[in-house]
């Protein structure tokens, strides 16, 4: 059976339509791929600069942290030499105190029974 003019006309438009949808979804995979491939490389640049950056202040860092451990080596030391001439004084102050309490025993009850006195006295204020 032959097609009408009719029919012809609306089989061409169908295919008219669907080479258009085809082009169209063509159209917009290309578009979806550039933008994928656009963000891809914007992603491979802000890497390279990152690295470059953390390249770039590497030294820096590295600086800060030897000056840090510096420090605290010194500080470490200057502790420990502190400690021992605090220990070297309180063995002094202890070594001259015995040496004045055996040369001067009764001075030295005398000056200790002073010195609880005032601690009784100023305890008893506080109450």
């Amino acid at each position: 059976m032959p097609s009408s003019k009719a029919e012809d006309t609306v089989n061409h438009l169908a295919d008219n339509a669907a080479k258009a949808s085809e082009r169209l979804a063509d159209k917009a995979e290309r578009g979806v791929e550039s933008a994928r491939s656009l963000a891809n490389d914007a992603l491979d640049k802000a890497d390279a600069k990152v690295r470059t950056l953390r390249d770039d202040i590497r030294p820096a860092i590295d600086a800060v942290s030897s000056r840090m451990q510096d420090m605290a080596a010194r500080g470490k030391a200057a502790a420990a030499q502190t400690r021992e001439q605090t220990r070297e004084k309180v063995n002094e102050y202890a070594d001259r105190t015995s040496a004045y309490v055996q040369d001067q025993p009764l001075k030295s009850m005398a000056i200790a029974a002073a010195a609880g006195a005032l601690v009784a006295l100023l305890l008893g204020r506080r109450r």
